[in-house]
């Protein structure tokens, strides 16, 4: 696997869903939530585009591996002590306060292959993971790798 993409993006406006849909007028539209996300995310990954230049190939598959980071919330991490201790592999994202997964993904890799050039279609194995951290500001990591011809993605052996 060749690694083709990657960026850390930190992100003043929380996780987009891809279900974040409202009605108006007789039709169903993105909400302004998602448009927000949409855009500064779309901004972000233009200016990181700018200094790495990936090349992307119509036809390849890809391998998307994508981490959702949120900040803590306050109660959780309430005393010194709490805040001190703190370890992301200890406290994990499973609230409503936190967008699933999938809903997640969906509309980052709109904006993904909107940005990058892509048809979601390529990709062919996706990753995906939240986290909290100490941080005041969503984080977003994403890598995406080039999968060769003839790879064989297993589920289980």
């Amino acid at each position: 696997m060749k690694k083709v993409f990657e960026a850390k993006i930190e992100l003043p406006v929380k996780f987009s869903s891809g279900n974040q849909m409202q009605q108006g007028n007789g039709r169903l539209y993105r909400s302004k939530k998602y448009h927000d996300y949409h855009d500064y995310l779309k901004a972000s990954l233009l200016d990181v585009i700018d200094e790495v230049q990936p090349e992307l190939n119509a036809g390849c598959a890809y391998r998307l591996r994508t981490m959702f980071i949120y900040p803590i919330p306050k109660s959780l991490i309430a005393s010194k002590k709490k805040r001190y201790e703190f370890n992301s592999a200890n406290i994990l994202p499973v609230t409503r306060g936190t967008i699933d997964l999938d809903n997640s993904a969906k509309g980052t890799n709109d904006v993904l292959q909107e940005v990058l050039g892509f048809d979601d279609s390529q990709i062919v194995s996706e990753e995906l993971h939240k986290r909290y951290w100490l941080g005041s500001l969503y984080v977003l990591k994403i890598e995406l790798y080039e999968l060769p011809a003839g790879m064989e993605i297993q589920f289980y052996e």
